[in-house]
């Protein structure tokens, strides 16, 4: 049987992953992830599906395995990489092998600065009646 697993998100990984502590409750773990914390769009939940624009990140899910992480205990864990911290807020099924990360910023104020705008079905953002962006957060 191939291991697709280790053909395809070994290299991927080796390439563009990025070392992290991800911390849940007292114990801290080093894994590797794929930085997307400009944002990319994520579906919300709800009655309907509204695309919105997140900071998010990959991770594999045979070494969040290896180290004995199941996938409900991520949420709000704590993630460390590239000088900031991050709190988790959501985990989203990408692949049988990989999960992406809804992250939230750690620093409360720094949320402040971050502007996330839904979308139309069209992929317009939408806008108020005055013609300004509406901030949604």
């Amino acid at each position: 049987m191939i291991d697709f697993d280790a053909l395809v998100f070994g290299p991927v990984y080796d390439t563009f992953g990025e070392p992290a502590i991800l911390t849940i409750g007292p114990v801290a773990h080093q894994i590797t992830v794929i930085d997307h914390t400009r944002g990319i769009a994520v579906e919300e939940a709800g009655p309907i599906a509204v695309e919105t624009i997140r900071p998010v990140v990959d991770v594999r899910r045979s070494e969040l395995a290896q180290k004995g992480i199941a996938v409900v205990d991520l949420i709000d864990a704590e993630l460390l990489f590239a000088g900031q911290i991050w709190r988790v807020k959501a985990p989203l099924e990408l692949l049988r092998d990989e999960l992406r990360l809804i992250l939230i910023s750690a620093d409360p104020d720094e949320d402040e600065d971050l502007v996330i705008y839904r979308l139309t079905e069209t992929g317009d953002r939408r806008i108020t009646e005055g013609g300004e962006l509406r901030v949604l957060g």
